[in-house]
């Protein structure tokens, strides 16, 4: 009975860090041929802000660790993240550019 209260407890602890990951701000530097240009996912909000321009976002489970698609306006590409802080705008024409985590914010 104590290891079935203490794997549930440790399931739980889990499940909130899990999902504290999934609730922040994340702030990335996307460059492109034209220049460098902040990205800034709200996870709460379910939208993404770049270029002066904020889209609504979905999940994107095509990613190799977190991803968003995001569409606006009839707009729509891919944001995925990658390790160690990096990651990509996939657009539909099959450029990618370039980003890097900045800061994030809870």
């Amino acid at each position: 009975m104590f290891n079935t209260i203490k794997t549930l407890t440790a399931a739980a602890a889990l499940l909130v860090v899990v999902g504290a990951a999934h609730a922040d701000t994340f702030t990335y530097v996307c460059t492109d041929q034209k220049g460098s240009y902040p990205l800034k996912v709200d996870d709460k909000k379910n939208t993404l802000a770049w270029k002066g321009s904020v889209y609504k976002i979905k999940q994107q489970m095509n990613c190799a660790k977190y991803g968003w698609h995001a569409e606006k306006d009839g707009a729509a590409f891919d944001f995925c993240t990658a390790t160690k802080g990096g990651g990509g705008i996939e657009q539909n024409d099959g450029t990618t550019i370039q980003c890097n985590l900045r800061a994030s914010t809870h």
